[in-house]
């Protein structure tokens, strides 16, 4: 494989993580605003498991804890507080720190850990060296490597990083009085993420867009395109409006 292709599969890869964390643990397991048929639910653990080794706890207890401080002190990860570059760059280092902070923990009491995620998904770092195999050997070892390496540097260091660090600074607001920004363009490669100033305004919504006046670009949101064709399949249900 062409090293050229093996970075864009590396894209790809991160690109599937983003939706799986916008819709699923973002919009439905923190917000709650869509719950999942129980097959999609475990296909997107499974795909999280594999290539994020994500806790489903602790992040939705870092996000929560971080809407309620929002670039406040005790945010976990505000720009405005620790320096945008800061968390831009070293975004993973305050998640880290945050989970393990006794504030935080336990703080989406609400989530109750599916029977997979207790027995079969139970250890983080088994599901990425199960999927770091699996790629090896499907695409051979080097190319796995780059592929493996271009998605964690765009997941972990690039994509989530532009939310909680440039949306938090720089773009535009539909909403003045709330935090953070929209970006269009972060919105495009973040499954909608980038539309954080609608987020912060309502947290609980299912849709990040909003209908933009005339002489203005749409703002598309990925993710609920996603969550209303699993909606058409009787595969999702939007619980909050």
């Amino acid at each position: 494989m062409h090293p050229f292709l093996a970075i864009l599969c590396g894209f790809f890869l991160a690109q599937l993580a983003t939706i799986a964390t916008t819709t699923y643990l973002h919009r439905g397991s923190t917000h709650r605003a869509v719950t999942f048929h129980p097959v999609v639910e475990f296909f997107f653990q499974l795909l999280l498991w594999l290539t994020t080794g994500i806790n489903r706890q602790e992040w939705c207890d870092v996000h929560l804890y971080h809407h309620t401080y929002t670039d406040k002190p005790g945010d976990p990860h505000s720009p405005i507080l620790e320096g945008l570059w800061h968390v831009q760059l070293g975004n993973l280092f305050y998640y880290r720190r945050a989970t393990r902070d006794p504030l935080v923990k336990g703080y989406a009491k609400h989530i109750k850990l599916s029977w997979a995620e207790r027995t079969i998904f139970r250890n983080n770092l088994l599901g990425l060296f199960i999927g770091t195999a699996l790629l090896c050997n499907v695409v051979g070892f080097v190319p796995s490597l780059i592929i493996a390496g271009s998605h964690a540097l765009l997941y972990l260091f690039f994509l989530n990083n532009l939310i909680n660090g440039w949306c938090h600074i720089r773009g535009y607001k539909n909403y003045p009085n709330t935090p953070a920004f929209n970006n269009r363009l972060i919105a495009l490669i973040t499954g909608g993420e980038g539309l954080h100033n609608n987020h912060h305004e309502n947290p609980g919504c299912a849709n990040l867009h909003r209908k933009q006046p005339a002489g203005k670009f749409a703002e598309i949101d990925p993710g609920f395109l996603l969550i209303k064709l699993l909606c058409s399949l009787n595969l999702a249900k939007i619980t909050r409006a």
